[in-house]
């Protein structure tokens, strides 16, 4: 069964703002209505595309579609009008290829590791790395209970700093670890 994809632009005259979308709705109403209702709940902000009624929608590009598993086609084409149309007002990027993700998850796995809560993580992981190692060996009860000891701390640690990011509790003080 193939699918129609449509890429389309938002518009207004007298707003030099747009949006660069997609869809594979088989009327662009639905998907209007969409936007509209993401505009009346404040769920998005539209810099005044729908300020006095609805934009104009410009299909852009027109794609035929296997299904919708072939819809990173149907991204990809919304990816290249957002690239060549300025004024876009699109908060994420619309398509990444496999090696753009790898490199994005790369560089966020680097900056968590730099937070404190990262660090707690990556020596409790140290940590239970050695005590997979001694329980395997059988080695030294005591650096055994020693090891283990330590992780609770963390673990304890890694909880408090979690409900004090997420605003469960007030931020008691400061934690430091190196």
């Amino acid at each position: 069964m193939v699918i129609i994809g449509r890429v389309y632009k938002l518009k207004k005259e007298g707003n030099q703002h747009c949006y660069i979308g997609s869809t594979y709705s088989p009327q662009l109403c639905i998907r209007m209505c969409h936007h509209r209702q993401a505009h009346r709940r404040k769920e998005k902000d539209y810099k005044g595309l729908f300020d006095g009624g609805d934009p104009e929608m410009e299909v852009l590009e027109i794609i035929h579609l296997d299904d919708k598993e072939d819809a990173s086609r149907l991204r990809a084409a919304e990816e290249k009008w957002f690239q060549q149309t300025e004024n876009c007002i699109n908060l994420r990027r619309c398509h990444v290829t496999p090696q753009e993700k790898k490199e994005l998850h790369d560089k966020s796995v680097k900056r968590y590791h730099q937070t404190p809560l990262g660090k707690l993580a990556t020596r409790k992981a140290t940590l239970n790395q050695k005590l997979k190692k001694y329980n395997n060996l059988i080695i030294n009860d005591e650096t055994t209970k020693q090891i283990k000891s330590e992780i609770k701390f963390l673990t304890e640690l890694q909880k408090i700093m979690k409900e004090e990011v997420s605003g469960v509790r007030p931020y008691a003080s400061s934690y430091k670890v190196s």
